[in-house]
């Protein structure tokens, strides 16, 4: 399709710093775009309260004293985890990018820092992030395949609806912190530079 390629660009029109990012950031993708995509991270986290809510009757029986998404859980926590790591990633890549919106051609060992900090971000988002979201919410939907499969997960020594008091984390918490970050990241990768 036309519309789904890169625009052509003149090696003469980019800058030191556009030509030293694309030799050596590890996540070759527009600052935009990695702040959409933590967007979608975020969002999908904000996915956990809706998924414990929405747990079958046998389950919430066998596993719950009260409401699911309520109760503090060890999947929720990972959740909230990951959704903390995103929010850093926004923040790291959002910074990156407003510095950049001031001194588009910044001086090479500002551009080395630059890159480094565009690299830590999109890692700690896209693999800190990704495990703690994915993992958490795939533990807390695991009860919509029904009691056997939650008790098949037991048997392999993993406990999807573990109690975790220590940490208050609840999937409706979870699902709120989701929904802010998501939100968030998707207005900045609004304001910043072009895609």
């Amino acid at each position: 399709m036309p519309g789904d390629t890169e625009p052509f660009v003149e090696p003469t029109e980019l800058t030191r710093y556009d030509l030293l990012r694309s030799k050596h950031v590890i996540v070759p993708l527009s600052l935009r775009r990695k702040l959409q995509l933590c967007g979608l991270l975020a969002l999908l986290a904000a996915l956990g309260g809706p998924i414990a809510a929405t747990l079958p009757a046998p389950v919430r029986a066998a596993y719950f004293a009260g409401d699911p998404a309520t109760t503090r859980l060890g999947a929720a926590a990972a959740v909230l985890v990951g959704t903390v790591a995103v929010a850093a990633a926004v923040a790291g890549l959002t910074g990156v990018a407003l510095y950049l919106g001031r001194r588009p051609d910044p001086p090479e060992s500002s551009a080395w820092t630059l890159i480094a900090a565009e690299d830590g971000a999109s890692a700690f988002g896209f693999v800190t992030g990704s495990l703690g979201v994915v993992s958490g919410d795939a533990l807390l939907a695991s009860g919509h395949w029904g009691t056997g499969a939650v008790q098949g997960l037991n048997g392999f020594g993993i406990q999807p609806y573990l109690p975790y008091e220590a940490f208050p984390a609840t999937p409706r918490l979870a699902s709120l912190a989701g929904l802010v970050v998501g939100l968030g990241a998707i207005a900045s990768s609004l304001y910043v530079g072009s895609p």
